[in-house]
């Protein structure tokens, strides 16, 4: 094998890249069973005493009960579908939703005869529209899907190998500059840059090195030029010794 496919098979087996992008999230999201989002209390209305402990620890939960009757408070089921407004809670405040929600025959509801809230999730109902509204209102399906268990973060990528392409050996980057931070290059091999002859069938040539020096003069030159300084040397002494 040449020296420069051995250089392209260390690199491909040596460097990988990850890749930019996350794995895919899971197909199925996991869910909390009984717990819905923008519940005025969390968890839902099991029973009369727990929306009293719910109200005497929670200022949203009382402010939204503040005039339920909690002495003739009662548990029932809805003996037919109801379309109702519905109260909803972001963060610490109560609001209404514009159009009225439809609640399946079955429900339980949470009532003292005139306040009833929906036992699951602590919200109220009302026949008539309230000025309490949000541009932040979701949607049924929303509110009635139980709370979804989000991962903590993506698992952790995979070190794919990629094959880097086949590209002809160059000379190290210079040392670049960029927004007043030095970014120096650091080269794979330690070795000096080696020079390759290649024939054109992609062979490399034995005989190649660097740069070749300057050619030194053959000695049949030498001999030329020494015998002409001596000729020179000679007829200049002659003509002084006729003078």
């Amino acid at each position: 094998m040449s020296d420069l496919s051995a250089m392209r098979s260390y690199l491909n087996e040596e460097l990988g890249f990850t890749p930019p992008h996350a794995m895919k999230r899971a197909r199925y999201v996991a869910r909390v069973p009984g717990v819905y989002p923008y519940s005025v209390v969390p968890g839902g209305i099991r029973n009369l005493e727990a929306l009293r402990a719910a109200a005497a620890s929670d200022r949203a939960v009382a402010r939204h009960f503040a005039k339920f009757d909690f002495d003739h408070a009662r548990l029932e089921r809805i003996a037919e579908p109801r379309d109702v407004y519905v109260s909803y809670r972001i963060r610490d405040t109560v609001f209404w939703t514009r159009k009225k929600i439809h609640l399946p025959a079955g429900e339980l509801l949470l009532t003292d005869g005139k306040i009833a809230a929906r036992a699951k999730c602590g919200n109220q109902i009302s026949d008539a529209a309230k000025p309490e509204i949000s541009d932040e209102e979701p949607d049924q399906d929303v509110m009635d899907q139980p709370v979804a268990l989000e991962p903590l973060g993506p698992p952790f990528p995979i070190r794919a190998e990629v094959s880097l392409p086949d590209l002809p050996v160059g000379q190290p980057i210079a040392q670049g500059v960029a927004g007043g931070f030095s970014f120096p290059y650091a080269p794979i091999f330690a070795s000096p840059p080696m020079v390759l002859c290649l024939n054109k069938n992609g062979s490399i040539k034995k005989n190649c090195g660097g740069p070749k020096p300057p050619p030194s003069p053959e000695p049949s030159t030498v001999v030329l030029l020494g015998s002409g300084l001596a000729l020179i040397v000679w007829r200049y002494r002659r003509r002084g010794a006729a003078a």
